[in-house]
């Protein structure tokens, strides 16, 4: 068949990663757990496989504490990237994410650092803001 010449060699890249590390995406916008799949995790594991640099999957939704009525609002999507190679993922990530139309304000947090998006360009390296609890 015509498309297994293409899938050649695709099947290595599908399976998990192996020896990662724990990325996380913070997005400061409210979207329901099939939105964030649709319209970040699909694509971004996709190039992060393609790219022999990891993948992404699932993610959360950060919370605020509870208001006088028990109510709690979104203060964060977060999309989870296990990575092969921090340095050439989070790369990586600044070239899509704004192609995606991540939000001004979208962190690429690793290690104890971030990486912060302005809306025009990204601010490397920069302290934790925001800490998953």
């Amino acid at each position: 068949m015509v498309i297994e010449r293409f899938l050649t060699g695709l099947a290595a890249k599908m399976q998990e990663p192996l020896d990662t590390r724990y990325m996380m995406i913070v997005l400061p916008e409210d979207l329901d757990p099939m939105e964030r799949h649709l319209r970040y995790s699909v694509s971004l594991d996709a190039e992060l496989r393609l790219a022999g640099l990891g993948c992404s999957e699932g993610g959360a939704t950060m919370l605020s504490e509870e208001n006088a009525h028990g109510a709690r609002d979104v203060l964060f999507t977060v999309v989870d990237v296990d990575a092969t190679d921090v340095d050439r993922a989070r790369a990586l990530l600044r070239l899509h994410l704004p192609e995606l139309g991540c939000p001004v304000g979208t962190l690429i947090q690793y290690d104890e650092l971030e990486d912060r998006y302005d809306g025009e360009r990204w601010l490397l390296a920069q302290p934790l803001s925001v800490i998953e609890e």
